[in-house]
């Protein structure tokens, strides 16, 4: 599903390169639900941003469902992206002017049903009964619910969740990464990043970095 091979990533910030990826090798079988876990400023992000298309690496090849999309063009990327790669964020990003139900339907804007998969969405979440609250009516842990329903939207292969419990109590943490492991028990593949060992231990594999290097 997912190959990385001597993905590097480096940054120029003013006169000085600095190094975010150092040469990660990496797989990810179909249907895997993978933690990666590391200290802050390990590279964690910068790697799931490259499974994600959201920034290219420096040099490296990675092969997402037997495509090579580090040779993709912007707009190739963002159609792949669009197609095949959910995004649950740390912060929700939740549009706040509209209710549960619409957030979930706003990627699936061209599907005439866009409205009767996101409530079957947000019943498999766990809060079909919140279907017309706003995200300022609905706690942490609820919101970052309607944020994985919506990133379910178009069935994509791949469910990507960048520290998604980051800012949540601890009993809504685990209520996310245990709903995380329904939905790979499903079938979903998951990369989930995040640095507490307890939520990482709930995963199929805990993939550690450090320094930019998978150890």
């Amino acid at each position: 599903m997912i190959e990385l091979e001597g993905i590097k990533k480096a940054y120029n910030m003013g006169n000085v390169e600095v190094s975010a990826l150092r040469g990660v090798d990496m797989r990810v079988d179909a249907g895997e639900f993978v933690a990666i876990m590391g200290p802050s400023g390990s590279g964690k992000s910068t790697l799931l941003n490259m499974i994600g298309l959201l920034d290219v690496p420096t040099s490296g090849n990675i092969d997402i469902d037997g495509v090579e999309v580090s040779s993709l063009n912007e707009n190739d990327r963002s159609d792949f992206r669009l197609k095949k790669i959910g995004f649950v964020f740390q912060f929700f990003r939740l549009f706040m002017e509209l209710n549960a139900l619409e957030n979930v339907a706003f990627p699936m804007m061209m599907d005439g049903r866009k409205y009767e998969r996101a409530a079957s969405l947000l019943e498999l979440v766990g809060i079909g009964n919140r279907l017309s609250h706003k995200p300022n009516e609905l706690s942490g842990g609820q919101q970052q619910r309607v944020a994985i329903a919506r990133a379910l939207a178009n069935e994509p292969a791949i469910l990507l969740a960048d520290e998604p419990t980051a800012n949540l109590d601890t009993i809504s943490a685990h209520q996310i990464v245990d709903l995380l492991r329904e939905l790979n028990k499903k079938g979903q593949t998951i990369v989930m990043v995040t640095h507490e060992p307890e939520l990482g231990e709930k995963a199929d594999r805990i993939i550690r970095i450090k320094d930019g290097k998978v150890v």
